[in-house]
């Protein structure tokens, strides 16, 4: 059992701030074909020497197979859905004529109930061998069915004591029933996400349970005969089971024993029939499960906000997956039981339940189950679900793309596109004012100009691109954004030399040594560098197309590499377009901070583009307008006064002149 402080279905909940968990103690062997071996094994574990077997006559081969390996008393196939109490009295009075020590229930729900019934009464320990998926064999609830209806309770009495999965026997189960009783097991995932005592745990066991189960009954749908998908399915089922008896009987439960015993109603089916409609009552109220609920069934991550809708629509297609049942109607449930039903349910409805229970939502409930009509939801959940649907075909629009990387990136951007828009709730005026802006930028872009590239460069998606593209790799040098100012072909200059070539501004003397991240310095590596004049103006921005404030040179033998430059200056990107009216608008500077241009290359490394920025430029308190700033590349440029000595022995006149080193470290190649 599980106690906690905070709402089970609350934030503060899943933050696993206060709440206690208690594990249920059993024993669980799981292995294809290995049934008769864990059964005998663990008969022999408990030192058991008369076996009362509880199996229907429904499998007679794998039973007879069973029977053969443990000392059997007494075989009871008297088995019927739902434990009449008259069935287990004599049950319990057969046991205790034979004088059994042991319970072994093979099969289904039913024959676990009837075991758990002679338990309750006489003690005796249960072993259990399931062959579908109802999940009874790991819980310690009990049912009984009499002319009153269904009764249920919890004692550790019942618990088998060990559990026996082995996929082999539930391989003869239809594929109907597999359906329906996989759909049962998930329904006990879905139940412990906001039971009466839902914790971090049982809810992790829940939706772990709840992906197995969706991909399982998929496979067992698409081949019957498929073993591995069974045995995902017996693990889901078990988690599921083990999750349900942990955080308790949530609303649907309590629905399906009513059901159930007061209408005969077929256990597996009715469950299967009843959740959609459970979730889609609930899943409005916790819309944080229910997104992640909707993950689990193998739906993309949404926002929060739309995890009601692609909860309850990842039901829906798994349910279109399988054929699973819609109608209670068509297993005999009439109007008129419904209304018999709802006092019934509203007597043991958990007062929990994310959503309160009344006399009004719980018919409209029932009679959607009855009829099997659409879920009822609220407005705004039927809205979030159009949305969703949309989104999934658009999605599902590009499954047949040829190439792999086009299909995913397709299908990605048509998920966050659309996130986008129903999250802001896009209005018709703003998506033509957005298809204006779009239509404007390309109409001044030319080839001088891109204007796409620095919409790109101000919402921070080049940065992102360049961050994603060169991954971390110890203490390697980081980098920034390429720009559009570079120039293949650059002069080549001798160590120490001028790449200014008379641009105007303020002399600067860079030096550095480049290596690898062992400290290994690097000979020969190639470093090109260009950058802006005092004015803020490349060369390929001046008339006649002269050549300044570029060049590239190589490192000497120790890796060392030196240079005169310019103390960078600030100066604004571009901003007499649609760009410059975005960052108008949003109160944005179109400034770059002030910064040298790097690119590296060596045979053996990544290449690196870099800048270096000056710590003292007042621009990097305002912003860095295409976002490349990264703390590691800002340096200290320190001035010097007229007169006083260059590094090299140039002789500057009366010019002030700065000073900065920049140590370059280069990560491998393709790392």
């Amino acid at each position: 059992m599980t106690e906690s402080s905070v709402s089970p279905h609350s934030a503060a909940a899943d933050s696993g701030i206060t709440f206690t968990h208690e594990t249920l103690g059993q024993r669980a062997g799981f292995g294809h074909g290995r049934a008769a071996e864990l059964l005998r094994a663990e008969v022999a574990r408990l030192g058991a020497e008369r076996v009362m077997l509880i199996a229907s006559t429904r499998d007679r081969v794998n039973v007879d197979r069973l029977a053969a390996v443990v000392p059997v008393a007494l075989r009871w196939t008297e088995v019927r859905q739902h434990v009449p109490v008259d069935n287990a009295e004599r049950a319990r009075a057969a046991a205790t004529a034979a004088g059994v020590d042991v319970l072994v229930a093979v099969g289904g729900g039913s024959a676990v109930g009837l075991a758990k019934a002679v338990a309750l009464t006489s003690g005796l320990p249960i072993v259990a061998v399931p062959t579908t998926y109802a999940g009874s064999e790991a819980t310690d609830v009990w049912g009984l069915t009499d002319a009153d209806g269904k009764r249920t309770g919890s004692d550790r009495a019942v618990l088998p004591v060990a559990v026996v999965y082995d996929a082999e026997l539930s391989l003869s189960m239809p594929v109907e029933l597999a359906v329906t009783s996989g759909l049962n097991a998930l329904a006990h995932c879905v139940d412990a996400l906001w039971a009466p005592r839902a914790d971090p745990i049982n809810r992790a066991m829940a939706l772990e349970g709840a992906r197995a189960l969706a991909t399982a009954l998929r496979g067992i749908v698409a081949d019957p005969g498929d073993g591995a998908a069974r045995e995902r399915a017996l693990y889901g089922c078990y988690l599921a089971a083990v999750a349900f008896a942990s955080a308790g009987s949530g609303l649907h439960h309590k629905i399906c024993h009513v059901l159930g015993g007061a209408f005969d109603l077929p256990h597996a089916r009715t469950h299967a029939v009843v959740l959609p409609h459970v979730l889609a009552f609930n899943a409005p109220a916790v819309p944080d499960l229910a997104g992640r609920l909707a993950t689990a069934l193998g739906h993309p991550p949404v926002v929060p906000a739309a995890g009601p809708a692609a909860a309850i629509g990842a039901l829906a297609e798994l349910y279109r997956a399988t054929g699973a049942p819609t109608a209670l109607a068509e297993s005999g449930f009439t109007a008129t039981d419904v209304v018999a039903a709802v006092p019934q349910v509203l007597a043991v409805a958990p007062p929990s339940n994310p959503v309160p229970v009344t006399t009004a939502n719980l018919t409209t409930l029932l009679t959607a189950a009855r009829t099997g009509s659409n879920p009822a939801v609220p407005a705004e959940v039927e809205q979030a679900i159009r949305e969703q649907t949309l989104t999934d075909r658009v999605v599902a629009s590009f499954a047949g793309a040829a190439d792999p990387r086009l299909r995913m990136l397709m299908q990605a951007l048509t998920r966050h596109l659309h996130a986008f828009v129903r999250e802001v709730r896009l209005g018709e005026g703003e998506w033509e004012a957005a298809i204006d802006f779009l239509t404007r930028a390309g109409h001044i872009t030319d080839d001088r100009r891109q204007e796409f590239i620095l919409l790109s460069d101000v919402l921070g998606a080049s940065m992102q691109t360049i961050t994603v593209s060169n991954p971390a790799n110890g203490n390697a040098t980081e980098a920034t954004v390429f720009g559009p100012f570079f120039v293949a072909g650059s002069p080549e200059i001798p160590l120490g030399g001028d790449i200014a070539r008379g641009a105007i501004g303020e002399p600067c003397w860079v030096e550095g040594v480049v290596t690898g991240v062992d400290g290994a310095p690097i000979p020969g590596a190639r470093i090109e560098v260009w950058e802006a004049d005092a004015d803020g103006y490349y060369d390929v921005q001046y008339p006649g197309g002269a050549l300044a404030g570029r060049g590239h040179l190589s490192t000497d033998s120790e890796g060392r590499y030196r240079f005169w430059g310019l103390t960078p200056t600030p100066y604004p990107v571009p901003h007499d377009g649609p760009v410059g009216e975005l960052l108008a608008a949003t109160d944005r500077s179109p400034v770059r901070a002030a910064h040298l241009h790097f690119m590296v290359t060596a045979p053996g490394f990544r290449t690196l583009v870099t800048h270096i920025f000056v710590a003292d430029d007042p621009q990097l308190a305002i912003g860095d307008s295409v976002f490349g700033v990264k703390d590691s590349l800002i340096r200290s440029f320190d001035r010097h006064s007229a007169g006083t000595a260059t590094p090299d022995g140039r002789d500057l006149g009366d010019r002030t002149w700065t000073r900065t080193r920049f140590d370059i470290v280069l990560a491998p190649e393709n790392r």
